[in-house]
């Protein structure tokens, strides 16, 4: 039996609602359920800003699914045909926030809370991409989306070449922001501070820490994110950390460094877009340079003067490129911060 409720959404001081679900925002795919003009503010998100130097404020519904006894929270809007993004590592569906008004004008969004992370409970299972992809896959099925693009953010990526694997002629264009698509495209050191930090014996002790905020903030700055990170993505991204479930992240975690997916991506026939910033502490860019030089369906898109962690510049060049692939045109060149 499958229900649906809707559920307000608060991180820690940031209200992510609005009052109002504008007639233009909402979403032209069909879904069973309408998406009506609502007073109720509850089960509305919104960024706290639109994209980049526009003001206007963009919203998605927030919906919660029962499927076969589990809960799944989703967010959902926009216009289109339908874009599928998974979020990454230790994540919600608002690690897409700064996304949200520029990609609902393109694309009917559906952006869930995979299991273990946001307000998505854990599997009884183990948490590996394949198990995740399996979980939001009958989510699909509900909402009558046969035929979608899909997106995935560094873990998260993993989750959708996943579903990518489970149905091939259902994925149309693929985004993958920094993909970790085997185990040589991750950074050594990365792989030494994970084998270390998820040790059966040293978890618990990392689980302990990673809740201490000046302890995780020191950690991400110094070996992660670098210290240019925006205030209001660092404070969401803490906030969800102290959600996640620990077994299905260190879980997730551990699969996703040992994932093969390079040849599944240069096998594909449909448009691919890498995206990676130049110094991102846990990708190896030139290695993904390789990979997109291999194949002319696949495109990188290299940030310079990057990181792991997004700032305001970052997430405009983002947008930049993926309005261009989305839209099917070249993607832009970057002189100076600017797309030319």
């Amino acid at each position: 039996m499958r229900q649906r409720d809707g559920a307000g959404l608060h991180l820690r001081g940031h209200i992510l609602l609005s009052p109002r679900f504008p007639a233009r925002s909402r979403p032209e795919y069909p879904v069973p359920v309408s998406l009506p003009v609502a007073a109720d503010a509850g089960a509305m998100v919104a960024e706290r800003s639109g994209a980049p130097g526009d003001g206007a404020v963009r919203i998605l519904e927030e919906r919660s699914a029962l499927l076969d006894g589990r809960r799944l929270r989703y967010l959902i809007g926009g216009s289109g045909d339908p874009l599928v993004l998974c979020h990454g590592f230790l994540g919600s569906a608002e690690n897409f926030e700064t996304w949200f008004a520029a990609l609902a004008q393109r694309r009917t969004l559906m952006i869930p809370d995979l299991p273990g992370c946001g307000a998505s409970p854990a599997l009884s299972g183990v948490h590996s991409a394949d198990a995740l992809a399996e979980a939001i896959a009958p989510l699909l099925d509900e909402l009558g989306i046969h035929r979608f693009d899909l997106g995935g953010l560094c873990l998260g990526a993993s989750v959708a070449l996943a579903l990518a694997r489970r149905r091939p002629p259902a994925v149309g264009r693929l985004i993958l922001h920094t993909p970790l698509l085997a185990p040589e495209v991750v950074r050594r050191r990365f792989h030494l501070q994970v084998a270390v930090m998820t040790a059966p014996g040293v978890f618990p002790a990392v689980h302990w820490l990673s809740r201490r905020r000046v302890v995780s903030d020191l950690y991400k700055r110094l070996l992660v994110e670098g210290p240019d990170v925006d205030r209001h993505a660092a404070e969401v991204n803490f906030v969800n950390q102290m959600r996640a479930h620990p077994r299905a992240t260190r879980e997730w975690l551990r699969d996703g460094l040992r994932r093969h997916d390079m040849e599944f991506v240069a096998a594909r026939t449909e448009p691919t877009l890498m995206i990676a910033a130049a110094a991102d502490r846990i990708a190896d860019v030139h290695r993904l340079r390789r990979l997109a030089a291999s194949c002319p369906q696949v495109q990188l898109a290299v940030v310079d003067d990057a990181g792991h962690g997004w700032t305001q510049q970052y997430v405009e060049r983002q947008l930049a490129v993926l309005g261009a692939f989305l839209d099917g045109r070249p993607l832009p060149v970057f002189v100076d911060g600017v797309a030319a």
